[in-house]
């Protein structure tokens, strides 16, 4: 059955791609995911049924916390609409259903508490692909199954020898353990909900919440391929009589259907307006199209989507992680607008753009503006340019870019404001039709707030920062931090000013963007806490980490100072010239991982030496060895990254997921080179892991990679050219890529080092 389905969808695909005029990549390419990668460790993946950029992330939660899912566990809790699979911090689980038992009697269910109906289930009995997810649940009586088109979820329950089928929805369930920042408020807190039986087959309502975002709104619209039998509401978990509406808090519906064929299917659509748009997404997506038609055009949407770069490879496992971690990055960013082209936006108030898609669900910037946007810029500028526009649309409602975005609202998570780097990256890669004045307009006043807002218990903004050119230790936490990113995000302005021709602006932020030097310690040649007086940090432990207490953020003194992705031959003044530069990175990988302090971050993860690949702060450090002249060192550690810290496990992932940037940060590299730095314009290269790779580019161009004499032993590179002239640098250029063209690795054997 399931070689059927991608042999349809392969099918389906080819005849598409015929009546456009272009011929069908080779190979099954759903089929190459494997969608349970990430979901055991502190992946905080989930097996969601989802299309690209989708707002509906529907799924099966084993947990009411991290992702909702978790490989390790037993029991499914019920089947939630929106996930934030492979998110970092916790949220989202909302409008949960769950079939019940086979036999289960309505009218002695006086009492419904969140959680109380679960069932077992086996691996063996489970399958996930692109687009689709499988269960069965009591012991094999009852079968489920779930699809997605971009803003609705059809779930289809097969039940074996039933009288009735009963269905559970459950509006207090959600999200227990949220980044929030309200400490009180560290679990999803319902303010109000609604749900309401509209006719014999409809309910809709809604959920408004507290959690990692202070106010979430999700409204939705159901409907039943069978008639409700009857219905029971639920009010603080208890019944009450003779309603066909309740709201509250804590609301729940226990609905009871007639088994007709043995199966329901259930079609819900969601919105972050109101009811009435749930409805119209309802009516524009699944309104008379039954559960495998959806189906088979979500797997279509992503065959399309991974035929993009085309591999070839005799390793099996490669192959899988490649198409899996492609998969992981164009879940985001996700929808945030209805078909009509309305969303909530962070001033809680209703809008509409001029038709443009609104990303702004989830907006994790901290995250993807390393690899994530800009892969996503190379193959769908057309979805990168509406985020720019999301971005800008942000500002306009909110006063400044984003910065950390749930549910269109600004959360003031993580540190920086990097829609800089986000939108110079994609000018970069030609996604310039939006309004260039408007854009530098806004990061310039973005970067220019005294307070950006509230995080960590304290309101955060840049005025010490431009008071003190760095952020004193002794009146921010991690302020080293703090400092380095904003100081990259300055370089990012600088770029775009000088790309529109904004010189006099271009000069003032590169010059800010000078200010990492400040909190680089000459004596330690190591990024320190600098206090308001100017004096360093003392006593220092540069191997010392206090989650989020500390001058740093999720990492150490070792694992920060290089984060100066834009300066690194400044850098490399600073500690005394690029041989002692490559001295301090070599002592970064070849030191112990040993990691001091009481509350060290679980996001250091993944280490070798004291590099922690886990988390994002480090991801372009290997590739600053070709920066200081030694490529084969850059080459040596990603090609160990690769076969190390990635496997095709559900404990394959080092550390979480984050929306797609550990995952961007295996395409890129898997295929070659890496953004090291998003703003400049060059891709740094490193050592492919396949004979040949082919990135079918949107502008109908294609740019090939071949790895002459590749093998597991010579996986270091002797040369390489770009259609046909040998290169004497390290790097291709954005614009290189994007004329397409043959990019030619000669490889060698790694025992000559």
């Amino acid at each position: 059955m399931k070689h059927t389905f991608f042999f349809s969808i392969y099918m389906c695909l080819c005849l598409m791609l015929a009546a456009c005029g272009k011929a069908p990549a080779s190979g099954n390419y759903i089929g190459s995911v494997n969608k349970f990668v990430g979901t055991g460790g502190d992946g905080r993946v989930t097996p969601v049924a989802s299309v690209p950029f989708g707002m509906m992330q529907l799924g099966a939660d084993t947990r009411p916390f991290g992702a909702g899912y978790h490989y390790n566990d037993s029991t499914i809790l019920g089947f939630s609409h929106l996930h934030k699979s492979g998110g970092g911090c916790a949220d989202f689980l909302d409008i949960l259903f769950m079939p019940l038992p086979k036999g289960l009697v309505m009218d002695t269910v006086r009492e419904i508490r969140s959680r109380q109906f679960q069932s077992s289930f086996s691996h063996e009995n489970e399958e996930a692909l692109p687009g689709y997810y499988k269960v069965d649940l009591y012991d094999g009586n009852v079968s489920v199954e779930l699809t997605a088109s971009r803003r609705c979820g059809i779930q289809r329950y097969t039940y074996r020898d039933a009288e009735s089928i009963p269905v559970l929805i459950d509006l207090e369930y959600g999200s227990q353990c949220a980044c929030t920042i309200q400490p009180e408020h560290d679990v999803d807190t319902v303010y109000s909900s609604f749900i309401e039986q509209v006719d014999d087959y409809t309910v809709r309502g809604y959920r408004k919440s507290n959690g990692w975002a202070y106010h979430q709104q999700v409204y939705f619209y159901t409907t039943f391929s069978s008639p409700i039998r009857s219905a029971v509401f639920y009010v603080d978990d208890c019944s009450v009589e003779g309603r066909k509406s309740v709201c509250g808090e804590n609301v729940k519906l226990l609905l009871d259907f007639e088994n007709r064929d043995d199966e329901l299917v259930v079609k819900t659509a969601i919105s972050g307006v109101d009811m009435e748009g749930a409805y119209r997404n309802w009516l524009a997506e699944v309104d008379g199209n039954d559960f495998e038609k959806v189906r088979l055009e979500a797997g279509m949407s992503w065959e399309k989507l991974l035929s993009q770069i085309e591999i070839r490879t005799s390793d099996s496992k490669k192959k899988e992680l490649f198409y899996t971690s492609l998969h992981n990055v164009m879940l985001y960013p996700m929808l945030f607008s209805d078909v009509d082209y309305r969303f909530r936006g962070p001033d809680e108030q209703v809008h509409q753009t001029d038709g443009f898609d609104y990303y702004g669900a989830v907006i994790g910037l901290w995250d993807t503006f390393r690899a994530a946007c800009p892969l996503t810029a190379v193959l769908h500028p057309d979805v990168m340019l509406d985020y720019v526009k999301t971005a800008l649309e942000h500002d306009k409602y909110a006063g400044q870019l984003p910065i950390w975005t749930l549910s269109g609202m600004e959360t003031y998570q993580m540190i920086g404001i990097h829609s800089m780097p986000l939108i110079t990256n994609c000018f970069m890669n030609g996604i310039t039709d939006f309004d260039v004045k408007q854009a530098l307009e806004a990061m310039v006043h973005s970067a220019m707030k005294d307070t950006c807002g509230y995080s960590m218990g304290y309101f955060v903004g840049l005025e010490n920062y431009k008071k003190y050119g760095y952020v004193p230790c002794d009146l921010e936490m991690e302020a080293t931090a703090r400092t380095l990113e904003y100081a990259f995000d300055d370089e990012a302005i600088a770029c775009f000013a000088s790309l529109i021709g904004e010189e006099e602006t271009a000069a003032v932020f590169r010059q800010r963007a000078q200010n990492y030097c400040n909190v680089i310690d000459p004596a330690t040649c190591l990024a320190r806490g600098r206090d308001s007086k100017g004096g360093w940090r003392t006593p220092f432990h540069p191997l010392r980490s206090e989650h989020r207490k500390d001058d740093y953020c999720e990492g150490n003194a070792w694992q920060w100072t290089f984060f100066v992705p834009h300066d690194v031959e400044g850098l490399a003044r600073i500690m005394g010239g690029k041989q002692n530069l490559e001295a301090r990175l070599d002592s970064l990988f070849l030191m112990s991982s040993v990691l001091q302090g009481e509350n060290v971050s679980g996001d250091i993860s993944g280490l070798i030496g004291q590099y922690a690949h886990g988390n994002e702060p480090g991801h372009h450090t290997i590739y600053m060895y070709n920066k200081v002249g030694v490529p084969h060192k850059t080459q040596h550690y990603v090609h160990q990254v690769m076969n190390t810290l990635y496997d095709n496990t559900p404990d394959g992932i080092c550390g979480n997921e984050d929306t797609g940037q550990m995952s961007a940060w295996y395409v890129f590299s898997a295929l070659g080179f890496y953004p090291m730095n998003p703003v400049s314009g060059q891709y740094e290269l490193g050592t492919p892991s396949f004979e040949e790779a082919v990135i079918h580019l949107p502008s109908g161009k294609d740019f090939k990679i071949r790895a002459e004499g590749l093998s597991d032993q010579n996986c270091l590179v002797e040369s390489v050219s770009l259609n046909g002239v040998k290169l004497e640098r390290t790097y291709i250029t954005f614009q290189e890529l994007l004329e397409g063209g043959e990019l030619v690795f000669e490889m060698k054997n790694t025992s000559k080092y």
